[in-house]
């Protein structure tokens, strides 16, 4: 439950990004709503930016929204060890925004080539295959990395499929590298060599 938080955007701005992600779900009425969809325009960016660059980041999002005046808002919130925001926003293109975005999945080094989504100690997961040779995988409660990088392929990772195999959750990529390999989810570890 936000319990009210969410409207406060000192809260959004100076809050551990975790506990604010974990807050959205809770949002109650339109302005808590609206600030949480705000919040996941550009969650990917929150957890390693400083709140001096969170706030920028949220005053930008809010107008993309339409929302000058949450904009201006964040805007004002003072930030320890930064500067006053030296600059308001009178508009925002971009507008191509949308309330139902739960998170951006940022880590790949490359295009990302193909999503399969399953069940990791009952979390749910999104596994991705990347052109960068290598397939990661997803808390998509938190939209954070699980584990360790899947590595081994030498060619994008074209294809990926998941399933459950005697009780363990797997996860199975395909290559351009003509390789074909199946991982335990739960250990990040292949099940056997290509």
């Amino acid at each position: 439950m936000a319990g009210g938080r969410l409207s406060d955007p000192g809260w959004l701005v100076n809050a551990d990004p975790g506990q604010v992600l974990a807050a959205l779900d809770g949002a109650t009425g339109r302005e808590e709503m609206l600030a949480a969809a705000v919040y996941r325009a550009s969650a990917h960016v929150h957890g390693d930016a400083s709140a001096g660059v969170r706030r920028q980041v949220l005053a930008l999002d809010a107008a993309r929204y339409g929302d000058h005046a949450l904009s201006a808002r964040i805007t004002a919130v003072p930030v320890d060890g930064a500067a006053a925001a030296r600059w308001g926003l009178e508009w925002a293109t971009g507008s191509m925004v949308d309330h139902r975005l739960r998170q951006t999945l940022s880590g790949h080094t490359g295009g990302v080539c193909a999503v399969a989504a399953g069940m990791v100690e009952g979390r749910p997961v999104a596994v991705t295959g990347s052109a960068d040779t290598t397939a990661r995988v997803w808390d998509l409660a938190t939209g954070r990395p699980l584990g360790e990088i899947l590595t081994g392929h030498t060619g994008p990772v074209e294809a990926v499929a998941t399933a459950v195999v005697e009780g363990r959750p797997v996860a199975v990529t395909g290559s351009a590298d003509k390789s074909v390999r199946v991982w335990d989810l739960a250990t990040g570890q292949p099940t056997s060599e290509p």
